[in-house]
């Protein structure tokens, strides 16, 4: 389904870099959902091809927002990771999700990674309500971030125009 909604919505000099992009995000959501772990082969060991992708054109950003986006993803992460545990005393944000989203920021942009952040923090907020609340398990429970920062990101890629204008008026 991914594959016919890419090349649908996607022009066909980006197909490559999205099919790199899509199969490692599908790849971290079913193994996130399983084991709670983000493999780093499919995300910090790829953020350089999304780099030379941005750079030689086979995205529709530069290579400037790439780094911005790979910068901005880890550090938005690892800032409210660090805020949490002060708070807390307790780890809330796991690594793998940190790298995720600089994965994700290097092949869509500071703009792309914060839309996906937003997104994915939305649906993962009423997906786990709707799980605590229906399996009567407390708040305790630990619930995989990493799918829902994947989903933002794929329905960032797929529906840019769409969800800027919504959310930005842009």
């Amino acid at each position: 389904m991914l594959i016919f909604l890419t090349f649908w919505f996607i022009l066909p000099h980006y197909h490559i870099a999205y099919f790199v992009f899509f199969s490692a995000l599908l790849i971290t959501i079913r193994t996130d959902i399983e084991t709670m772990l983000i493999s780093r082969y499919v995300t910090v060991f790829l953020i350089p091809l999304g780099m030379l992708f941005a750079a030689f054109g086979f995205l529709p950003i530069n290579l400037m927002s790439s780094i911005l986006g790979f910068i901005l993803g880890y550090g938005s992460l690892w800032a409210a990771s660090k805020m949490f545990y002060l708070l807390t005393g307790k780890e809330g944000i796991g690594q793998g999700d940190l790298e995720l989203l600089a994965f994700i920021g290097s092949f869509i942009g500071a703009a792309g990674c914060w839309v996906a952040l937003f997104l994915g923090a939305i649906i993962g907020s009423i997906i786990g309500v709707i799980y605590l609340t229906m399996s009567g398990k407390n708040k305790e429970v630990r619930i995989p971030f990493g799918p829902f920062l994947a989903f933002g990101a794929i329905l960032y890629v797929l529906f840019q125009k769409q969800l800027l204008f919504f959310l930005f008026g842009l």
